[in-house]
């Protein structure tokens, strides 16, 4: 179950269109690098439970949780998504990167 949040690579391909797809499955495959590295660091500065342990579940599942519904929304957004511009798509992506890291930070804390 580990690994269990690359399953949305193959839904990305399979959701997304033409040059989308492959920004799409990078996009998922940076949102689990990062979700590791997360985890990794709290693991290694000695908080694998979180800084305030108000929240019974280990970190890599509240990570799952959090990353999982900002790659759905993701998708969603690629699906209704023109093909027109493809700076306003690599805008959108970084935002929604950077949204994802920020919750799944606080997560990770509580």
């Amino acid at each position: 179950m580990e690994w269990i949040d690359l399953a949305w690579v193959p839904i990305a391909a399979l959701v997304t269109k033409g040059a989308l797809r492959i920004k799409a499955v990078l996009f998922v495959l940076c949102c689990s690098f990062m979700l590791r590295l997360q985890v990794r660091l709290m693991s290694e500065i000695g908080f694998k439970e979180g800084f305030l342990n108000w929240i019974d579940m280990p970190l890599l599942q509240r990570g799952m949780i959090v990353y999982g519904v900002f790659i759905a929304i993701f998708l969603l957004l690629v699906g209704l998504s023109k093909e027109n511009n493809a700076y306003v798509f690599i805008a959108a992506s970084i935002t929604i990167f950077t949204i994802a890291f920020c919750i799944s930070t606080v997560a990770m804390v509580l």
